[in-house]
Formats: C-alpha cells, sequence, structure tokens
C-alpha cells in the first residue's frame, strides 16, 4: 500500500521526469468514482489547458500546483502508482486514468483496485483532510510528537495511523518505526517515557528514510521505469519467523482492525 515513502518516491518521479512546466491538454477517465472534485464532466472540461508549475506531497497526497491557482490532487489508493510515458508507448496493465500532455507525453494513473482518487480544487480543503506532523520536515521533534500523543490513551500503533497525529505513515512503516524503537505496539501512547519518545521520533524518521535512500538508488538504477514500490522495512513479516535482531519468534496481532508485527523479544510490553 503507497504510504509516505512510495507516495514521496512518486512526487520525485515526477520532478526528475519533467512534469513541472507542462500543460494537460485531455483528462481521460477510466472509472468515474475515482474523481472526487468536481464532478466528472468539470473534472474532464476544466483540467487542458492548465500547466503544471509545482509537484508536492501532503502526507499520502499528491499535489500539483497549476498556473490557475488550483490543485490537482492525486491519491493512490492501496496498489496505484504513477507512471509518464510517451503516448505511443504501450500503456501498463491497469492503467484508468491518463492525462495527456503537450509534450506528446501522458501521465498514467494505475490502479488496479479502483482505490485511488483525483480532485480539481481551487482549495486544498476540498480534498486533503486536517493533518499532523509532517515526518520528515526538520521541525519534526520529540517535543512535537509527545504533544501529539499526551493524553492518548489508545494503543500507540493506533496513533500511529491517525494522519492527524503523523501524516504519511501506515501500517508497513508504524510496524517498523516501533520494531527500531522497541516499543511494543499495544502500549498506550500515553505511557510512553521521554525516552521512549525520542527513541519513537528517531525510528519513525530512521524507516522513512532509509526507505526513501532505497528508491533514490531504484529509480536511478531502472530509469526510466522504475518500481512502483519495493519492500523496504526489515521486520519479518509473518508470525514464527526469528527476528533479525534477537532470534524470537516473531508474533501477529490485530489492532483496530490492522495486522500487527512485532517481536515479543525486543518488544515488551
Amino acid at each position: 500500500m503507497p504510504e509516505l515513502p512510495e507516495v514521496e518516491n512518486a512526487r520525485r518521479y515526477l520532478m526528475e521526469i519533467g512534469l513541472a512546466g507542462r500543460t494537460f491538454t485531455m483528462a481521460n477517465i477510466g472509472w468515474s468514482k475515482s474523481v472526487r472534485y468536481p464532478d466528472l464532466e468539470d473534472f474532464v472540461l476544466g483540467l487542458p489547458g492548465r500547466i503544471v508549475e509545482a509537484i508536492n506531497r501532503r502526507g499520502k497526497y499528491l499535489l500539483l500546483g497549476l498556473n490557475t491557482g488550483e490543485t490537482l490532487v492525486l491519491h493512490l489508493g492501496m496498489t496505484g502508482g504513477i507512471r509518464v510515458h510517451p503516448k505511443t508507448q504501450p500503456a501498463p496493465s491497469m492503467v484508468r486514468h491518463t492525462l495527456e500532455l503537450d509534450d506528446g507525453r501522458e501521465l498514467r494513473f494505475i490502479d488496479p483496485r479502483k482505490f485511488g482518487h483525483l480532485w480539481l480544487v481551487d482549495d486544498l480543503q476540498k480534498a486533503v483532510p486536517e493533518m499532523g506532523l509532517e515526518p520528515l520536515d526538520r521541525g519534526f521533534g520529540p517535543e512535537l510528537l509527545a504533544r501529539a500523543l499526551a493524553g492518548r490513551g489508545a494503543p500507540i500503533k493506533a496513533l500511529l495511523l491517525e494522519q492527524s497525529v503523523i501524516a504519511g505513515l501506515g501500517n508497513l512503516y508504524a510496524d517498523e518505526a516501533l520494531y527500531l524503537a522497541r516499543i511494543h505496539p499495544e502500549r498506550r501512547g500515553s505511557s510512553l517515557t521521554p525516552e521512549e519518545v525520542a527513541g519513537l521520533k528517531d525510528g519513525i524518521v530512521r524507516a522513512l528514510t532509509v526507505a526513501l535512500a532505497q528508491y533514490d538508488r531504484s529509480r536511478q538504477a531502472g530509469w526510466p521505469d522504475p518500481p512502483l514500490g519495493l519492500a523496504t522495512w526489515t521486520i519479518p513479516r509473518k508470525a514464527g519467523e526469528p527476528c533479525v535482531r534477537c532470534g524470537t519468534p516473531m508474533e501477529s496481532i490485530r489492532i483496530r482492525a490492522r495486522g500487527t508485527y512485532f517481536c515479543p523479544g525486543c518488544q515488551m510490553l
């Protein structure tokens, strides 16, 4: 599932492929329910003529700033991906939408499970919900994380998945961060000591930066069609497999209906 590293990888790919400065000339939408705002007709008629001026990210959302002051917002869903190809190049399987460009290429939205979404908005609040801390921002520190967790009695794994607490983390990297920090996923958020919060902050940043470094290398090695997704985490995601750190068999539980993997030897409750 695309999480912060996958979406940031897509943003960097779009920067490197030269999407900035290009003009959309046509929108071909293959699954109408993907368009969340405005209605389908207004989206299809409204996008042509818009020039991409900026390529940003907020949490798991790609934000393409346009010359009109509007933003084309893309959410990749559970299995989505983005490619920019010449129109003459055969399309990958499961391309749901193609946004044609003025240079003979097209942006291709790959979405096997049809969970991706698109918005064309003049106000980001119409597409992007209120979000918490960006974990790769320079200002992300243990003090801010402690403040976000203060008084929260929910399991720390569940809190890490709340986008209003930390933007961009999903199931995989939440498990990885807790593993790196040696914190049991069922610990209550408010129970963490200052030292544990600092370790968790470091675990989050390390998990994300290591993943992004792998994606950077992958894009360079596989250009112009690098993999859409990589297995960048170190935690074994199968119950019974030995922990890579201490050899204890990994365990699997469900927290708020989300599969969760941890080492009972390294992450004691």
